[in-house]
């Protein structure tokens, strides 16, 4: 049995290149996640809340919103929206974060894979993400995947994400699970695979968090479990994420769900084509 420590997310500054210093692409390696503290400044981020009010006008077509039993506030996701709208695409494109998320992954070809936004509002204390790992919901072979989640907000440690240390070097696929209502099974779930564990205190040695700014971003690989809290605050707790894919990364159609189908996607081939472009390469 297993008694969790807590520790804190190991956090960088960007250097005078607006890119990441060897020791945050070591901590990953290690850690399997960091936290880039301003990595973006009020500029970029004015940019990306046009984005989200222009998504969440419709202009995204893929939106959920949650509104789970007893909560006051909502829960809101929108994914894949650069397609759609263009302060989003001018963020991903024009900003450092294509730089930062090459150097991290250490990869001769950069693909986007999609953004993630994810909005809790005020009261959504039930609106909590269960533990699970990225790449359990991915039709993805390869472990170079990341997940640049860029805080909108000043996010406190009660409503924090956590992680567990080091869990993706088993590089152990688990399955997916209904974020909606972690009681019910994932719709696609490959139920071959193992449920990731809940129990914190009896599963993980060391659990990584820290309190964040908005600005500030946190960065890990799709193999590392991790959650969070719903928010008890009495405001807006608001992220935006951005995946990224490396050159190991090839299609396997394990789903194969609307969101990552492609007519120019072959199994066992690179994930590139216009829904997942190539941003960068050797």
């Amino acid at each position: 049995m297993n008694k969790s420590n807590f520790g804190n997310v190991k956090a960088f500054a960007l250097n005078d290149n607006m890119n990441v210093p060897e020791s945050a692409l070591n901590s990953l390696r290690h850690d399997g996640v960091i936290c880039i503290r301003q990595a973006f400044s009020q500029r970029w981020l004015d940019v990306v809340e046009k984005g989200i009010t222009q998504a969440l006008s419709e202009a995204s077509t893929d939106i959920d919103i949650v509104k789970r039993k007893k909560d006051t506030g909502s829960f809101s996701v929108s994914s894949g929206a650069w397609m759609q709208v263009q302060p989003i695409r001018h963020f991903i494109f024009e900003s450092h974060l294509s730089n930062i998320a090459w150097l991290l992954l250490e990869t001769r070809q950069l693909v986007l894979f999609y953004d993630f936004l994810l909005i809790k509002q005020a009261y959504s204390d039930n609106a909590v993400t269960p533990w699970h790992q990225d790449h359990s919901y991915y039709p993805l072979d390869g472990k170079k995947a990341i997940n640049c989640w860029t805080a909108l907000d000043d996010i406190p440690l009660e409503s924090a994400l956590q992680f567990s240390k080091g869990s993706h070097r088993a590089a152990t696929l688990h399955r997916a699970v209904d974020f909606e209502n972690p009681e019910n099974d994932y719709r696609h779930a490959r139920k071959e695979l193992p449920l990731p564990p809940q129990d914190q205190q009896e599963s993980f040695a060391t659990i990584l968090t820290t309190a964040v700014d908005a600005g500030d971003m946190l960065v890990w690989y799709s193999y590392t479990l991790h959650s969070a809290p719903g928010n008890r605050l009495n405001r807006r707790r608001a992220a935006f994420s951005v995946n990224w894919l490396g050159d190991d990364i090839v299609y396997n159609a394990k789903p194969s769900l609307e969101t990552y189908r492609d007519p120019g996607l072959v199994a066992g081939r690179p994930i590139i084509c216009d829904k997942f472009p190539l941003v960068r390469s050797a």
